[in-house]
């Protein structure tokens, strides 16, 4: 039962949930049984909606290998990204696109890629997918992302052969100051704009420019589909390599021109694609409510933090704050609530015994992010009073300290020890 069918608002309305059968469970320690919040609930087009596409399937008997549905998906994105058809890829999952950036960008095995360490693990996964190693290098305190002039300024640039950005959470990047960083260095550019599908849409506060940009479209993100991804880029010349390579080095014959895989999205991961452009503005518009339902309730809260971005001109479907304590214990007080919570990229990538041994530059702003970024529950069909519940347990978690200190850059950092 949801909450905001039980008013009024409290642990008396609350305690009334319960069936007197219910054993005990540490969500009772405040005497009152919380229901249980997930921190998030996927939510893809139901069967009704897929089904006149399917049914386009069985009567077309084409089920992969770029197929009818799937051109017409990959029309309809770009339209939704206002980039001509031939500017977007469409692959199985973001991660084999993003190795597949690398490798149609000519990056020699071996270099190095310089990605943050303040992301989620596909990313270093597809730099060693791609035969290269991972760098990992701080991001910056107002962004969490890498920033352009700082990687501008490094002095081991010539050891860099390619740099992987990533939008956190789907926060919109200033594409042109990367491209004009590559065309300056002629180090290859690779976005990792994973949550970022509504961010790129056009008029959006993100736009596409020379280097390709890589967008996900699994379940968990605001437009997902299952598992797919998209690629998209206006570079003619790039985009045939990137296709070569998707589908077995094959492009209008039967003849590998390069040693490519298999990254093509099947018919009826399309079908699902189509069914859920046709509900997306209702979709971001629920998007869009329960943003402003968190934006308002932690407005005026200088202790608990929203992601950068949150709240402006775009939409994703995680919502990360900055604690004002590093946050284990909190979280799970969170938890006896009733509310879930998850470290979405954990302590860093760098941290992951699968990259431990992978080059890195100090990051303080990674392991302080790390320590104090938690994610609440966040989802579409999520209600205000929830909302409301949530917000009020994390205040009160968050006591009435000063707010919470922020990271600071290594050279700040080092100057103050």
């Amino acid at each position: 039962m949801p909450l905001d069918a039980t008013p009024p608002f409290g642990p008396t309305a609350l305690a009334s949930m319960v069936p007197k059968a219910r054993p005990a469970s540490p969500i009772m320690a405040r005497g009152f049984a919380a229901p249980a919040i997930p921190v998030a609930r996927p939510r893809l087009p139901d069967a009704r909606a897929i089904l006149p596409y399917l049914q386009e399937i069985d009567a077309n008997h084409w089920y992969a290998n770029h197929g009818l549905l799937w051109l017409r998906l990959q029309s309809r994105l770009a339209a939704h990204w206002g980039v001509a058809p031939e500017a977007v890829a469409l692959t199985a999952n973001a991660t084999l696109a993003l190795a597949l950036a690398l490798r149609a960008s000519r990056v020699a095995p071996g270099r190095k890629c310089l990605i943050p360490a303040w992301t989620f693990v596909a990313t270093a996964g597809a730099a060693r997918e791609a035969g290269l190693v991972p760098h990992f290098a701080d991001v910056d305190p107002a962004t969490w992302a890498l920033d352009p002039d700082a990687v501008a300024a490094r002095e081991d640039l010539a050891e860099i052969g390619a740099i992987l950005v990533v939008a956190p959470f789907g926060m919109p990047l200033d594409t042109a100051r990367w491209d004009a960083l590559s065309a300056r260095t002629g180090i290859p550019v690779v976005i990792d704009a994973a949550a970022a599908f509504d961010a790129l849409r056009a008029g959006g506060p993100m736009r596409p420019g020379s280097s390709p940009v890589i967008v996900s479209l699994h379940a968990t993100k605001a437009f997902g589909i299952g598992e797919g991804g998209a690629v998209l880029s206006q570079d003619a010349e790039w985009m045939e390599r990137l296709r070569r390579l998707s589908n077995f080095g094959f492009l209008g014959s039967r003849e590998a021109m390069v040693a490519g895989t298999n990254a093509k999205m099947s018919e009826y991961t399309a079908a699902i694609g189509l069914a859920a452009l046709d509900a997306w503005p209702e979709t971001r518009a629920g998007w869009q409510a329960i943003s402003r339902h968190y934006a308002e309730a932690l407005a005026d809260d200088a202790r608990i933090a929203l992601s950068p971005g949150f709240g402006g001109d775009w939409i994703s479907a995680t919502l990360s704050v900055l604690w004002p304590a590093e946050g284990p214990e909190d979280a799970a007080e969170l938890a006896r609530e009733g509310i879930g919570t998850l470290r979405w990229w954990g302590d860093g990538c760098h941290r992951h015994p699968a990259y431990a041994d992978c080059p890195r530059d100090p990051l303080p702003v990674t392991d302080f992010l790390a320590r104090r970024v938690i994610g609440l529950p966040f989802w579409r069909d999520m209600t205000a009073t929830q909302v409301a519940y949530i917000c009020g347990v994390a205040q009160r978690l968050a006591g009435q300290g000063a707010a919470p200190p922020r990271p600071r850059r290594a050279a700040a950092l080092r100057a103050t020890a």
